[in-house]
């Protein structure tokens, strides 16, 4: 039985995307201060929408690893006159942690932005939606087809290294042995995504997906006044927030 919709996700795909490109530009316009804000802000949301614990563990496993990473090397090497800390050959300056700050905090925004839209936009609504709005068939086939691809590969991969365990192929071991039995499970993974690809091309042609002709959809996604209201308030607060930023750097 399919999961009912909760929160966010019962709005319309593209009032989602609305909202995550307004959490995206706020958090980078000002410090980083703001962003950690935001990216509260993009907890909640998760967590009301049902999505709080999977979003969490992405994000710690994505996010902060990379603004660690970052962080540290922008800290070590960029140059400057004010050191902070020093060990053996590395120093830690006071401009260089500046700028990790800023650089980190600028990821931290837009990659949690982009993580929370791939928990909250059902990708294929989103794609009937923009569908009704006059993009061309073959540029949401396109996008669908580019967000889908990791996934199915992955699938696959799973699916061929259970074949290879079933031969009695030991792929679970040290990272030498993983990499005897990855490499050759590339090959078919590759010819597999070549066949698949040739499979769709005829089944959409099949369906009549290049005619010049109107189209149903078996779907309909719904746009309710809500949902226009909401978005009308959301460019709303982008214009406001940019001009805030813009009267500050002006201030400043």
């Amino acid at each position: 039985m399919e999961n009912r919709a909760k929160g966010v996700k019962t709005l319309n795909p593209l009032t989602i995307l609305y909202l995550i490109v307004v959490l995206a530009v706020v958090s980078i316009l000002f410090d980083y201060r703001m962003t950690l804000a935001t990216v509260a802000v993009m907890i909640l949301i998760a967590a009301v929408s049902g999505e709080g614990v999977s979003f969490v563990r992405l994000w710690m496993k994505s996010m902060v690893l990379i603004c660690v990473v970052c962080f540290a090397l922008q800290s070590l090497f960029i140059p400057g006159e004010v050191v902070l800390w020093k060990i053996w050959i590395f120093s830690v300056k006071q401009e260089g942690v500046k700028k990790a700050i800023v650089l980190c905090s600028r990821i931290l925004g837009v990659g949690s932005a982009i993580l929370l839209g791939g928990k909250l936009i059902d990708i294929k609504k989103l794609m009937t939606v923009l569908e009704k709005r006059g993009v061309s068939p073959s540029v949401t086939y396109v996008l669908l087809s580019t967000t889908n691809i990791i996934p199915q590969m992955s699938k696959k991969m799973n699916v061929i290294l259970d074949a290879q365990r079933s031969r009695g192929i030991e792929t679970d071991s040290n990272v030498l042995v993983r990499a005897k039995a990855f490499f050759p499970a590339v090959s078919p993974l590759l010819l597999n995504a070549l066949v698949s690809a040739e499979e769709r091309a005829i089944t959409l042609e099949a369906r009549a997906f290049s005619a010049q002709c109107k189209k149903t959809k078996m779907k309909e996604v719904a746009d309710t006044s809500a949902d226009k209201l909401l978005r009308k308030l959301l460019v709303v607060a982008l214009i406001v927030a940019i001009g805030g930023r813009i009267v500050l750097w002006i201030a400043l």
